[in-house]
């Protein structure tokens, strides 16, 4: 179980981190960006918003090969 939970995880981080950069460029691309206007901003240069998609696929794919692959287990 413990070995599925790791290979879960790791699948996932990998999926993570090969996204991003093209969510960034999807980002800048669509103007989803977040630009500074004033100096009470936190970020001084250009933020992408479609930061949460990368995310929403890490859940997705934990959530895939958890529940899914229940189903095609053998039951003891």
């Amino acid at each position: 179980m413990w070995g599925d939970i790791a290979i879960a995880y790791v699948l996932a981080f990998i999926t993570t981190f090969f996204i991003t950069p093209y969510t960034i460029k999807l980002a800048k691309r669509l103007g989803a960006v977040d630009t500074p206007k004033d100096s009470r901003r936190v970020n001084k240069i250009t933020m992408p918003r479609l930061g949460r998609t990368c995310y929403y696929c890490w859940i997705y794919n934990i959530y895939y090969l958890f529940v899914n692959c229940f189903k095609y287990r053998k039951k003891y």
